[in-house]
Parts: C-alpha cells; sequence; structure tokens
C-alpha cells in the first residue's frame, strides 16, 4: 500500500525526533549495481577511458529523460522515503571546482591531483564564477524547474574536507601533511569546509522546500528543515587521534548551520564512532554496508551503540535476512534503512519483509 504523503511527512518527523515508528522506516534506488555514474543515459557518451570531462561537455537536457525515469519508479515503490532530485552523481563535484581535472574511466568518473604540495597550496577560495560550479547549480536549478513540486531537490555524493585535500594533493601526501604539517594542513581544511559550505548555500537558495522541509539527497530523507550530509572517506586512512585534532572541527562546523545533519561512513572509518557520537550537532551517522563485509549480523552491535543517542541510516544492497536481523535486534526509533534493488518488484518484496 503506497503511503499518503501526509503519513510520509509525519514518518519523518518521528525518526528525527526519535519516537517509536513501529519499524524501520525505508526508501529504495533501482539499480542494478553501484556504478550509479553509468545509469544516466545523458552520460552514456562521457564514459570513455581516459577521456578528460570539462563543464561544458555536460548538457543538463540530456539527462531530464533518467531523472522523469527515476522519479516514476519511486511511485511505485511502498517506501517512506520520497524520491530526491540530485546534480548528476557521478562527476567528483568538489574536486572538480578546485582544480582537480576529471577523467572518464568505463564506469564512473575520477579525479587527478592538481600537482600541489602542502607547502606551496595557496589559501583556498572558490570563485563564485568556477565552471563547474556554474554547472552543479544549473543542473540543481534546472531539476527544481522540472520537479514543479513533484519531488525535493537536494545535493549528492559531496566529498569531505579530508576527501577534498586528498584530492588535491594525493592520498599519501594527505597523511603525510597531516603528521608534519599540522598548522598548514588545519589551515588547508578550514578553507575546503569553507567551500563545502559555500557550494551548498548556493545550491540551498535555488532549492524550495518539499512539504514544510527539505532532503538529504542519495539517501531521500526528509528532514522538517535544513539538511545537510558529508563524508570523511580518508579519515580511514588517519588514526583515531589525527581524525579529532584534524577532522572532527570541520564536522563541527559542517553541522553548526543546520538542525539535521548526518555523515556518511564505511566500515573502515568505523574508529571514529566514538568521537562522532559526542558531537552534539551531529544527529545521525549513516553506516554503508559495503560488498566484502563486514555484514549486518557482525555490526548490529555497533548499530545499537549508536541508537542509543543518535539516529541511524543503513544503506545497501540489504537481503531479507539483514532486514530481520535490522528488524530484530535494533530498537523501533531512530532506524532508517536505504535500499539498493534491482527492480521495483524486488524492493517491494523486501520492504514487504519489515511490515
Amino acid at each position: 500500500m503506497i503511503m499518503s504523503i501526509d503519513d510520509k511527512i509525519e514518518k519523518h518527523r518521528q525518526y528525527w525526533n526519535r519516537e517509536d515508528t513501529g519499524r524501520p522506516l525505508v526508501s529504495v534506488t533501482i539499480a542494478g549495481d553501484f556504478f550509479f555514474s553509468r545509469h544516466y543515459g545523458g552520460a552514456r557518451d562521457l564514459l570513455e577511458p581516459g577521456k578528460r570531462i570539462t563543464p561544458d561537455m555536460l548538457d543538463v537536457s540530456s539527462f531530464m529523460a533518467d531523472y522523469e525515469r527515476m522519479y516514476r519508479e519511486s511511485l511505485l515503490i511502498e517506501q517512506d522515503g520520497f524520491w530526491v532530485g540530485t546534480p548528476y552523481t557521478g562527476i567528483p563535484w568538489m574536486e572538480a571546482m578546485l582544480g582537480c581535472e576529471v577523467v572518464a574511466m568505463e564506469a564512473s568518473f575520477v579525479s587527478k591531483p592538481t600537482g600541489a604540495t602542502i607547502d606551496n597550496l595557496e589559501p583556498i577560495e572558490l570563485d563564485p564564477g568556477n565552471a563547474w560550479l556554474a554547472k552543479y547549480l544549473e543542473f540543481s536549478s534546472r531539476l527544481v524547474d522540472f520537479s514543479g513540486g513533484r519531488f525535493p531537490v537536494g545535493m549528492p555524493i559531496m566529498r569531505g574536507p579530508s576527501d577534498m585535500l586528498g584530492a588535491l594533493l594525493g592520498q599519501q601526501e594527505l597523511v603525510l601533511a597531516l603528521m608534519m604539517h599540522p598548522e598548514k594542513s588545519a589551515r588547508a581544511l578550514r578553507d575546503l569546509t569553507e567551500c563545502f559550505m559555500m557550494v551548498i548555500r548556493a545550491q540551498e537558495d535555488i532549492c524550495r522546500d518539499f512539504h514544510g522541509g527539505r532532503s538529504l539527497g542519495f539517501y531521500n530523507v526528509w528532514a522538517p528543515g535544513r539538511c545537510i550530509w558529508y563524508q570523511e572517506d580518508l579519515s580511514a586512512l588517519l588514526s583515531p587521534s589525527l581524525f579529532n585534532q584534524m577532522l572532527r572541527p570541520c564536522g563541527e562546523r559542517i553541522c553548526r548551520d543546520y538542525d539535521y545533519t548526518a555523515i556518511h561512513l564505511h566500515p573502515s572509518s568505523f574508529f571514529m564512532v566514538d568521537a562522532l557520537l559526542e558531537m552534539e550537532q551531529l544527529k545521525a551517522i549513516e553506516i554503508n554496508k559495503d560488498i566484502g563485509g563486514p555484514t549486518i549480523d557482525e555490526t548490529i552491535g555497533l548499530f545499537n551503540r549508536i541508537v542509543e543517542t543518535k539516529n541511524i541510516i543503513i544503506w545497501g544492497a540489504l537481503d531479507e535476512h539483514d532486514l530481520e536481523c535490522i528488524k530484530s535486534e535494533l530498537p523501533s526509533k531512530g532506524v532508517y534503512i536505504h535500499l539498493i534493488a534491482e527492480s521495483v518488484e524486488r524492493a517491494n518484496r523486501l520492504i514487504a519483509c519489515l511490515r
């Protein structure tokens, strides 16, 4: 049974308020694999290994048919979430805006380090006229018009401060910089955090409220106010003390101006959880079920520790066993699941397991 919009909104309010929702809430992405870049017809001609990508190559109009298809698929799914239109998720947007060269692979796009070092890195600012920023905002504006109030528009995958600095310098150089040049690295991370915030504010100015709130793009989680999520994937290369010293202040800055906040986390960064639980303004921790493990059974203890004080979003290609484990082992408050399913039919079968 498809829920009404009012019922969905109320469920999301209960989720953020950490009230009993009776069962985990759920949203869905329909995809046959995790290579989301290749699921858009508008990017098909760009996915040529080694091809250098520039913003003028992205024809926003050519993506609209795929957005319409995804939106219409979402209406056939008995989910709690609303599908969120986001600027094309395949582009490493922040890296591109910061001057990294974007290169196509067979199924995705990557960025190349700029050649800068922590010693010669200039103060980092983002020009409001940046061509990649303009393309990102063009996607956002076009999606708002295309939606016509049918669906919310939000942010796609966007790199966190450590990811951005690692993209500029290179990953090995990032670690050495943080250890050997902490003051210069901290300044660079602060600059990059402000660049990220500038981009999100510019997008917020374009987007419109959806039934009195905004939505976390990529996870399709509605919130009754301004919301943001971020990641620190390269934290996996650091120690807990380096994370606390260098990256935690960035996360606190990102969360400071928002009522509804989340961080994306891979199992390789589970060592961050204790510090994240201490961050008052951080409201939710999103955990990926990564290919290759660990399993949901193996992480359910950590999930329980998180939901004692914060909300959780569990993301991935979960199966019936995973959902039964979550339903039986976690409380029925503060828990949100985002399923990756290969079809509408499969999505609805999985959701039925939760009901």
